[in-house]
């Protein structure tokens, strides 16, 4: 049963009787209240604009809620069983707070390899020491989905003493960890399991195969609402248990954060919350139906698709043909998706039930884009995941340490002294502290001969990465 409100009104409804109420703004934001516009300004934005609101007393304070926004975080800790915070830096601040609330400096923590980029940049500035968990490898796809239980044994065995796990489950394609088995070994070893559930806001429902690992035993998951549920970019959420120290959470959340939180994506993520809360077990049936649908005649088409735990994501396996190619030939017509590689693309597929006639006219382009799209040629590199020990330390210091900058074929055996992250996905190909392999170069050189994005140092794309000098 939900719990009683102080308020009456949900926190969209204040903030539309706020707008109704045409009050005179002497305070920020410096629209004050959508006035200080002229007609260059889309009507759209002209109409959002009187929402974005600020700390004002019957508002509340995100960092130190006590009214309606305390209601609305207690009836999203509701929805999920735990205690539940909001978001507004989007879920590489829960990631950062998530470690920041149970590891301290200098201390292990076990890592899954394929972690987005934000979990390896909390640990470089967290000054954290990581143990590398590697995924396994599906057959057939070459695709990297979740880690182990007995990966993770191994590492706290091999490197005992560590302080958290922290895994990614649901992965970028929809793959999820067996987190009620792990969490039911770690629990007697006083290990907080840590989640980052960016894609996984969604998996609620109790009769879904798999739920969020927040359900499952974690002791923390982080969402990004805004990625399958109807909220603005950047609106997020955690979730936390009572293992995890609240105070050291509040002060990670409110220190990564910044103090003057957006009304407009704190209403959103009321919203999403409402849109979830109201669906009906025969909307839930309706929207998985369709979506089993929608793959099903992508298959009559012809489409070899991967379907992983979670329902929403869809894999097209396009090989011999250009995936990368066919993502353009898509969007040349409309159709716009979440990731391409040379031999896939990805779709995210929306929390509502898909029509009929929207099925038949999305095969129907999807076929039509497919046509024209040539076969891989043999010098273009299917994406890979790096081959790396299952466990592995990374290479850390808590001083600076001397760097050289080299060229690629010099770099092999070394440990690099900075990250390269092809984008989308976001996660590293090669880490920082990690020592460089054959196979890491030949990757990276082919990617910037066909013109992959990769977030890197400019000297990168003229083959020539940093490396540690290594005293002996």
């Amino acid at each position: 049963m939900a719990p009683a409100r102080e308020n009456p009104f949900t926190f969209l409804e204040v903030l539309e009787q706020h707008v109704r109420e045409h009050r005179v703004s002497f305070h920020v934001p410096g629209h004050h209240n959508g006035t200080v516009v002229d007609d260059r300004l889309p009507d759209a934005f002209a109409k959002i604009m009187p929402y974005d609101l600020t700390e004002l007393a019957h508002l509340d304070d995100l960092h130190d809620a006590s009214g309606i926004i305390e209601q609305a975080e207690r009836a999203l800790g509701n929805l999920y069983a735990s205690n539940s915070k909001w978001l507004v830096n989007g879920s590489t601040v829960g990631n950062w707070s998530m470690l920041a609330a149970t590891v301290k400096r200098g201390e292990r923590v076990y890592v899954q390899r394929n972690s987005h980029k934000s979990v390896w940049n909390a640990i470089e500035w967290l000054g954290l020491k990581p143990v590398l968990l590697t995924p396994t490898i599906e057959r057939g796809t070459g695709i990297p989905t979740v880690v182990t239980l007995d990966t993770i044994e191994q590492a706290i065995k091999e490197f005992p003493g560590g302080k958290a796990v922290m895994l990614t489950s649901p992965t970028y394609y929809g793959d999820m960890a067996d987190i009620r088995t792990i969490s039911d070994y770690l629990t007697p070893l006083d290990i907080p399991l840590l989640v980052d559930e960016a894609h996984g806001a969604h998996l609620i429902h109790p009769q879904l195969p798999r739920r969020s690992a927040i359900f499952e035993g974690a002791s923390a998951v982080v969402q990004s609402a805004h990625k399958t549920l109807p909220a603005l970019t950047m609106g997020a959420w955690v979730h936390y248990k009572d293992n995890i120290d609240e105070a050291r959470l509040k002060h990670a959340l409110a220190s990564f954060q910044t103090s003057s939180p957006s009304y407009l994506i704190m209403a959103s993520l009321d919203y999403a919350r409402s849109y979830l809360e109201r669906l009906t077990d025969e909307e839930w049936s309706a929207i998985q139906k369709s979506h089993a649908q929608f793959v099903l005649e992508l298959k009559r088409a012809g489409f070899v698709v991967k379907v992983g735990d979670d329902f929403m994501k869809v894999t097209i396996l396009t090989y011999p043909k250009n995936g990368l190619i066919f993502s353009q030939h898509l969007a040349s017509i409309g159709i716009d998706i979440e990731l391409a590689a040379v031999d896939h693309v990805l779709f995210c597929l929306p929390l509502r039930e898909i029509k009929k006639q929207e099925i038949e006219h999305w095969i129907k382009l999807i076929k039509k884009a497919s046509t024209h799209v040539p076969i891989i040629e043999d010098d273009e590199t299917i994406f890979p995941f790096p081959q790396t020990e299952r466990v592995s330390e990374l290479y850390t210091s808590e001083t600076a340490l001397p760097m050289q900058r080299v060229l690629f074929d010099q770099a092999i055996g070394l440990i690099s002294a900075e990250t390269v992250i092809p984008y989308p996905p976001g996660i590293p190909w090669i880490l920082k502290g990690e020592r460089i392999t054959e196979e890491k170069i030949r990757v990276l050189r082919e990617w910037i001969s066909l013109g992959r994005k990769l977030q890197a140092s400019k000297h990168v794309m003229i083959e020539q990465i940093d490396v540690i000098v290594e005293e002996f």
